[in-house]
């Protein structure tokens, strides 16, 4: 929008007529018409996204970074009307003939940038559904200790919004998935990665079809899934060219969806075992640390691990340690080993929705709107432990936002172990207060981790023009 802006000004200042076309999370706005494609000089397309191009062919056409609508655009409309542009010619592609000049690292970032921007609504309306749910059960007088993974369900109002918020946010990592895939490949790529998210949110395998018992990939293994899928469905476009051209009008209904779900069912069986293969190795490295009084280091290591990839394996084996030590608890000689865990956890889940917050509001310059603007809702999803609401940013900046958070997290776990806080209930953040040891310290545990990170957040994170 600050490009449409810019590029808009200076056309009147010029006194030359422009349209432009914004399509950010809301959709295409403005959209240009046919005829006003076909009259005009050319087109500047001032965008870090896919556009679709059929529609421009045999037009002069323009494509840099957004960046560059935002502060060159005399310069850029003086290019069109000087010639010093390319007729595009479309080959079917949903990208610019500029984009083939593009570095690798920026095509990349592009294909990412479309699955993120997707992904987002769904993490936030899922997100905020699913604490909303915990505020109604909080507010019925629901002890967290007696409900325990039941906790969010418990009253009818709280499981309808707790049941509607997970669907939706089932749907997170394959929408993720699904439109890297369609950036990259186009319409044939948009099934195969869907499929690839679904089978890394589930970590089905070759010996486990159904998996039922095996450990998913989660968001990392959907970016593994999204990428691979966009590139095997170029792939197998290439091969198909050499089909008898009889067989067009079969390609993309049954030939593009037949061996792209193919190829990625493969690819993913085979990659989710080593997922399991970490998994295993992780829980077992924290049995050891808990087994030699290193109360302080496991919070951190624990905590740490919450924020490293925000749902995926590493969090999901901290996640399920802590809450397997609470189902020992009874056993344990000392059950408050296991609520120390389990409170170093959450506190840990906590802290990289609320850093990123915490960034977007203090320091603004270093997001662009979009990320200011859907900065406030993680306040939201982190006082209700759900980490996965950092994820779009993780996914944007990840050399910036994984560091940062993961230190901030531990930082939290730590200590809340050393502060000897507890926690007798598996979820529900700021909502389970109530039944935390040592609240106080609890809240300065998170309170100093979210410090931490946002400062780092600063330090690592670029500021943004």
């Amino acid at each position: 929008y600050m490009a449409a802006e810019a590029l808009e000004m200076a056309g009147r200042e010029a006194g030359i007529p422009l349209k432009a076309e914004t399509n950010g999370s809301a959709g295409a706005k403005n959209v240009l018409t046919d005829k006003e494609i076909s009259a005009c000089d050319g087109i500047i397309i001032a965008a870090d996204k896919s556009v679709e191009m059929g529609r421009f062919d045999g037009k002069k056409v323009l494509s840099v970074p957004v960046s560059d609508g935002i502060h060159k655009p005399r310069e850029l409309i003086e290019r069109v009307l000087h010639g010093d542009v390319p007729v595009y010619r479309h080959t079917g592609e949903k990208t610019s003939k500029n984009t083939d000049t593009d570095s690798f690292g920026r095509r990349i970032y592009k294909h990412l940038m479309n699955g993120v921007s997707h992904m987002l609504p769904f993490v936030v309306a899922g997100g905020i559904f699913i604490a909303l749910s915990f505020l109604i059960d909080t507010a019925s007088g629901v002890d967290p200790t007696e409900a325990g993974g039941a906790f969010g369900t418990v009253t009818a109002g709280a499981a309808w919004f707790k049941n509607i918020g997970g669907f939706v946010f089932s749907l997170m990592i394959p929408v993720l998935s699904g439109f890297i895939a369609m950036s990259i490949a186009d319409r044939p790529g948009f099934l195969v990665g869907i499929a690839g998210g679904i089978f890394a949110t589930n970590g089905v395998t070759f010996a486990d079809p159904a998996a039922a018992s095996t450990v998913p990939s989660g968001f990392l293994g959907a970016l593994f899934a999204g990428f691979v899928a966009g590139y095997v469905m170029l792939l197998i476009e290439r091969l198909c060219d050499r089909f008898p051209h009889a067989l067009e009008g079969i390609k993309p209904v049954l030939i593009y969806p037949l061996f792209g779900l193919g190829s990625v069912a493969v690819l993913m069986c085979a990659v989710n075992p080593f997922m399991g293969i970490i998994n295993s190795s992780l829980n077992d490295g924290l049995t050891w640390l808990a087994g030699r009084g290193l109360d302080v280091l496991l919070g951190a290591v624990v905590a740490g691990m919450m924020a490293i990839d925000m749902g995926g394996p590493f969090n999901k084996a901290s996640y399920v340690f802590g809450t397997a030590m609470l189902t020992q608890a009874a056993s344990l000689t000392d059950p408050n080993v296991a609520y120390r865990i389990m409170a170093a956890v959450m506190a840990g889940g906590m802290v990289p929705p609320i850093a990123i917050a915490l960034s977007t509001t203090f320091f603004k310059s270093r997001w662009n709107d979009r990320e200011r603007r859907n900065g406030v809702v993680n306040y939201i999803m982190g006082l209700s432990f759900i980490t996965e609401g950092a994820i779009p940013y993780a996914a944007s900046h990840p050399l910036a936002v994984i560091p940062s958070c993961v230190v901030g997290s531990a930082a939290a776990g730590a200590l809340s172990e050393f502060f000897g806080c507890t926690l007798m209930a598996p979820h529900g953040g700021i909502f389970v207060l109530a039944v935390v040891g040592k609240s106080l310290f609890y809240l300065l545990s998170i309170i100093v981790g979210s410090l931490v990170g946002m400062g780092l957040l600063t330090l690592f994170k670029k500021k943004v023009n």
